[in-house]
């Protein structure tokens, strides 16, 4: 009756993280760069790729970085902002002095 040894099951398949969206990444390099080092070129270019990027993840279920592309898209709205009050700050120093 007995058939022999039952054959061990396969091993399971390797773990492979997620792909992330290199958008992503770069909505949120250029964010911060934005805060830090480029402050109006970065911080648009944060916005343009940020919503390129959760446009391409809504697209491709399989990708990651949706965080990384919503913290790029928030910091180059701050980044946009801090310029506004910026140019605002500026030109209202400007009509005081003159």
């Amino acid at each position: 009756m007995s058939e022999g040894p039952v054959p061990a099951a396969p091993p399971p398949p390797p773990y492979a993280p997620p792909r992330t969206s290199g958008l992503a990444v770069a909505a949120l390099a250029c964010g911060i760069a934005g805060l830090t080092l480029l402050p109006v070129l970065s911080s648009i270019a944060a916005v343009v790729l940020g919503i390129m990027a959760r446009d391409e993840l809504r697209r491709d279920p399989t990708l990651g970085g949706e965080g990384m592309a919503t913290a790029g898209l928030v910091l180059g709205w701050i980044g946009v902002a801090f310029a506004a009050l910026g140019l605002l700050f500026l030109v209202g120093l400007v009509l005081l002095v003159f």
